[in-house]
């Protein structure tokens, strides 16, 4: 969830364990009892107003920078698959 944009998003209850953050922006999301211990956040983390990160468990590192390329770019894709169609 690198880098995601995750305003408005319901993660009560979800297991966020070990989950990297780093750059995320949680700032208007639910994370009532989302269990967080070990995800990593960065200065760039966003969470929402009152949310204590560090009680939950997150580890503030280093943001990793900008994402690298696909390993596959669309050029190279070859493989020539017929367009999808409704079924009635």
């Amino acid at each position: 969830m690198r880098k995601a944009n995750a305003g408005g998003t319901v993660f009560r209850r979800a297991d966020l364990r070990l989950a990297d953050l780093r750059g995320s922006d949680l700032s208007t999301a639910d994370l009532l009892q989302t269990r967080l211990t070990g995800a990593l956040a960065s200065a760039h983390t966003r969470w929402p107003a009152g949310f204590d990160h560090a009680a939950a468990g997150v580890v503030v590192t280093e943001d990793p920078g900008p994402e690298p390329p696909p390993l596959l770019q669309p050029p190279g894709i070859t493989t020539q698959h017929p367009p999808l169609r409704s079924m009635p």
